[in-house]
């Protein structure tokens, strides 16, 4: 039987890259090491305003539990002189980015140049020919290029052609892998990526010889709803080849999918179960075991009478009349829904995602007047003449009154943004993957979600003061929810629907378009991060603001603080921090930052915009940096590059990946005549030459504010030795964390016998974030100052608990979630994974009572310990209540007696980082060390559970057990 639980999941990080020098992505180590915060289990780009926490991202490739930073040593120890001849050729600001997973690159580009020169050949030819030039680094036999499935090349408005191969054997194509790559109208290559499988053929043989699939298509469809805590809806299948699609839109399509551990054989979902809970997962096919996760949702016939704007605003705030039919946005023939070349919406008030009778609009126009006149509403003291309120909170049933208007405007406004986003110098057309009927994946706009999900007829609190969009691969309809805002009693927001506010919806729209443009080889999204997530809420602002700007709904002086997001619903104020346009040093009171200080955001502010790492508010920095760009260039020519830079990106990028793209897309534009405008604007946000960030889960950047030193390179030499015995440690990964992903100078190694490194064309300065990462010891990151003649010492802890160093799981109790969060993943020395365990009983019941949990560990020695280092996070895609909170540290000499050496409690402050414990006894000859999970961290456990909205009522997690100490 397979448990609903399914091996739960983690918050996906990006991987740590590099330039000049091969660098080798790498997982685990420091992704939830550099996540704080309450937010951390949610989804990267999830809009939950309130209602239940729900599960995160997980993915069992690269970055996972099974790839580890020692793994990414391995890879890089093993550089060929072939493929180091390769690499130097690029230059200084050339990147080879492997994947330590396949061995193949995730990457391979340059900043200052081209790959190749021009050429009249056909851009296919060109990008597949380098790849066959270049066996050292891409390691793709004859047999592997067979395997190419040419899925598609689309020409951007700079006539750069994005070309994307998936890779395909018996009939059954590779999940995620494959290539992708950028040639720009004159024929040179600007990049190519995908990190696709070598020896693809022969794996996939052995396999199925090995054993043939257990699991049939409706029961990974069913193993997908239950890992959401859903149903799979009754509906009927059909089967054509790999694919079989449901009668509800669900769809399961049989995939490989390439792991660590070699090749499995999946189902890749598309499940909708109600509400928010629309995921694409990859079911084993063997096992029923979780392979991948992600949540798909991101919170937040004629004349119709409609505002362009919101109600009340002083531009765009008066309803107007437009013809649905001329605009093209409606068929002529057109009657009982408004189901139309882009959009199909409807008030789905059950939350059923059905339209169901009295849900749907009539077609509005007659012959002599417009329909759909909006009635004001004085629900509270916040409504007037400029917020117009559309409903009244303390009377359920009131948004009746204005549902025919409601869904018409919602209708309007995202087969507007549609149209204005398929313009240039944006150019989503349908081959960028846009939103359209003809394709197959109109907006499916569910107007008034949720509206009468309450007993008394109006919305529970899962659906209101929100909105969200869920974005699945092109081809797939994507799902916006708009809900109603206010709640009885509430002066502070305006009582009225998303669907008419245009800010809202565009900022939901834009969801859409930064997934569909930031993707991997097969056209799934990789926003999976915490910056990759910020991102994508910053250009969801950036682009809906953009056009109200542009168009002259919203003022934007030379004064700033004037560009608000949410200023309708909040009556004037803003659901950021921060306006937009608030320069760094600028003095306004939309510029003023929690802690007094004048002036908007540099990459610095990240973890503390809101008060702890979160999408929205981190977010927020990306969205100014973004508006300084629009200041700077012009709109015309800021968008243009940002969105070219969006089609440019690596697989789940930092912030300083996508800058380095936007760096390319001048190159592209430009022949780089603004890059050193466009580093100028970046450096003075603290996204200069020398920032650092470990990886797209570090929520705790380094921020810098130099632009490229220029002038000779030098060499960075040092050791690694154990900070308590002196030995060298071989086999570390020593990288500089910032310098990823089409960065010039990003530099990595390995140490050798000695423990000894060397990093070659490293420019002189202080690198604040140098990471080393070695089998059996800490993670440790720390400053270096880079010049002639100086050398760089590493002296991380042995950490006797690790299982790489020779630390084992030897019991446990409560049930086994293996092999994505098992025991083991507590002692894997990777905070990206960790141990998954239930709250109650085994089978997950929801319960207002904790069974405790624990694990015992043998240590390869036995140690006096000096301190414990315990991470307690929420992990395996469990919302943040789920980590640990009160716990207990017992001690044995041999695992038969034991005794307390540390107890207490921990916090949504402890989350996502280490936290020291120091013995306060029994820490002498010990061999065996068992920790105890006594409670989840849910808000007045008691009350708030089971039927609470809080994830731990079900799980309780941790991520991390270390033990340091002497042998």
């Amino acid at each position: 039987m397979i448990t609903s639980r399914r091996g739960r999941g983690l918050l996906a990080a990006t991987a740590v890259s590099a330039a000049t020098v091969l660098v080798v992505t790498a997982a685990g180590g420091a992704t939830a090491a550099q996540t704080a915060g309450p937010d951390q289990g949610k989804a990267a780009q999830g809009e939950t305003l309130g209602g239940r926490e729900q599960k995160g991202n997980y993915d069992a490739r690269t970055p996972s539990a099974k790839t580890t930073y020692a793994r990414a040593a391995k890879v890089a120890g093993k550089e060929t002189a072939a493929s180091e001849k390769f690499r130097n050729s690029l230059g200084t600001q050339g990147v080879v980015e492997v994947d330590p997973n396949t061995g193949t690159p995730a990457q391979v580009t340059k900043l200052d140049g081209f790959l190749t020169g021009r050429s009249a050949k056909k851009a296919q030819d060109i990008a597949l020919n380098y790849v066959k030039a270049h066996p050292e680094v891409f390691k793709l036999s004859a047999d592997d290029l067979a395997t190419l499935k040419l899925r598609k090349d689309y020409v951007d408005d700079l006539g750069t052609h994005h070309i994307f191969w998936t890779q395909v054997v018996d009939g059954i194509e590779v999940f995620g892998n494959g290539l992708k790559a950028n040639v720009t109208k004159n024929g040179q290559l600007i990049s190519i990526m995908g990190a696709p499988v070598a020896g693809l053929t022969s794996q996939a043989q052995a396999r199925s010889a090995a054993a043939a699939p257990k699991l049939t298509a409706a029961g990974a469809r069913s193993a997908a709803a239950e890992d959401i805590g859903g149903t799979a809806k009754s509906a009927t299948a059909k089967t054509t080849g790999a694919e079989t699609r449901f009668s509800n839109g669900d769809i399961v399509e049989q995939v490989w999918f390439h792991t660590a551990d070699g090749l499995r054989k999946g189902w890749m979902t598309y499940v909708n179960t109600g509400g928010t809970k629309i995921y694409t997962h990859v079911i084993d096919a063997q096992t029923g075991g979780l392979l991948y996760r992600r949540n798909l949702s991101s919170d937040g016939v004629g004349d119709a009478l409609v505002q362009d704007n919101y109600p009340g605003a002083a531009k765009g705030g008066t309803q107007r009349v437009e013809n649905l039919i001329y605009n093209k946005w409606l068929p002529k023939n057109a009657k009982t829904l408004l189901e139309g070349t882009s959009v199909a919406a409807w008030a789905d008030v059950n939350d059923n995602n059905q339209p169901d009778a009295g849900e749907t609009v009539k077609v509005p126009g007659t012959r002599t007047t417009a329909e759909y006149k909006l009635t004001p509403f004085n629900a509270s003291s916040i409504c007037s003449a400029t917020f117009v309120c559309s409903w009244d909170p303390a009377k359920p049933d009131s948004w009746k009154t204005n549902l025919n208007q409601d869904v018409t405007n919602g209708f309007y406004l995202a087969s507007n943004f549609h149209d204005w986003l398929a313009k240039p110098p944006i150019s989503f057309t349908p081959a960028a993957g846009s939103f359209d009927a003809a394709g197959g994946d109109p907006v499916l706009l569910n107007a008034l979600d949720g509206a009468a999900t309450a007993a008394n007829g109006g919305p529970d609190a899962n659906h209101v003061n929100n909105a969200n969009m869920n974005t699945p691969p092109d081809g797939i309809p994507p799902t916006m929810q708009m809900y109603l805002f206010g709640t009885p009693g509430d002066n502070t927001t305006v009582a009225t629907s998303s669907s008419n506010s245009a800010d809202i919806l565009y900022h939901e729209y834009g969801h859409g378009l930064s997934n569909r443009l930031v993707v991997d080889a097969t056209g799934n999204s990789t926003l999976n991060s915490i910056q990759a997530g910020a991102m994508g809420e910053a250009w969801s602002d950036f682009y809906a603001l953009d056009y109200l700007v542009s168009h002259g709904l919203e003022k934007d002086t030379t004064a700033p603080g004037e560009v608000l997001e949410g200023k309708y619903v909040t009556g004037g104020g803003s659901i950021r921090t921060q306006a937009i346009d608030c320069r760094v040093r600028a003095k306004a009171p939309a510029c003023v930052a929690a802690d007094g200080s004048q002036g908007g955001y540099t990459y610095g502010d990240f973890p503390a915009i809101g008060g702890a790492p979160q999408v929205h508010a981190s977010g927020e920095v990306w969205a100014q940096t973004l508006w300084d760009l629009r200041e700077r260039f012009g709109r015309s020519y800021a968008v243009s590059i940002i969105t070219r830079a969006m089609e440019l990106a690596p697989n789940d990028p930092t912030m300083l990946d996508m800058r380095n793209a936007i760096v390319q897309a001048d190159l592209v534009a430009s022949g780089g005549k603004n890059a050193d405008i466009i580093w100028t604007v970046f450096a003075n946000r603290g996204m200069g030459w020398y920032a650092g960030v470990v990886d797209g889960g570090d929520a705790f950047p380094a921020e810098d504010f130099h632009k490229p030193p220029k002038g000779a390179t030098t060499t960075l030499t040092g050791t690694v030795k154990d900070k308590d015995t002196g030995a060298p440690v071989a086999g570390a990964l020593v990288y500089v964390g910032g310098h990823a992903s089409g960065f010039a100078g990003d530099y990595a190694d390995a140490t050798d016998a000695n423990g000894t490194f060397g990093i070659t064309g490293v420019a002189p300065g202080t690198y604040p974030k140098v990471v080393v990462s070695a089998p059996g010891y800490e993670l440790i990151v720390q400053p270096v100052t880079v010049k002639p003649g100086a050398t760089a010492t590493f002296e991380p802890r042995r950490n006797w608990a690790a299982a790489s160093g020779g630390g084992s799981v030897v019991d446990f109790n409560g049930p086994d979630y293996s092999p994505q969060c098992g025991p083991d993943y507590a002692i894997d020395n990777a905070q990206g994974t960790g141990w998954g365990s239930t709250t109650g009983d085994d089978n997950a019941t929801p319960t207002n009572q904790m069974i405790p949990k624990h694990i015992d560990v043998k240590l390869p020695e036995t140690v006096d310990i000096s301190a414990f280092n315990v991470d307690p996070s929420n992990t395996c895609g469990d919302p943040g209540s789920s980590s640990t909170g009160q716990y207990k540290i017992e001690t044995s000499a041999d695992g038969t007696t034991w005794a307390t050496a540390a107890e207490g409690t921990f916090t949504a402050e402890n989350r996502g980082k280490y936290n020291l414990v120091n013995p306060t006894g029994n820490a002498t000859g010990v061999q065996y060390v068992r920790f105890w999970m006594l409670s989840p961290q849910v808000p007045d456990f008691a009350t708030n559970c089971p039927d609470g909205a809080f994830g731990g009522c079900q799980f309780t997690d941790m991520t991390e057990l270390q033990v340091f100490g002497t042998k």
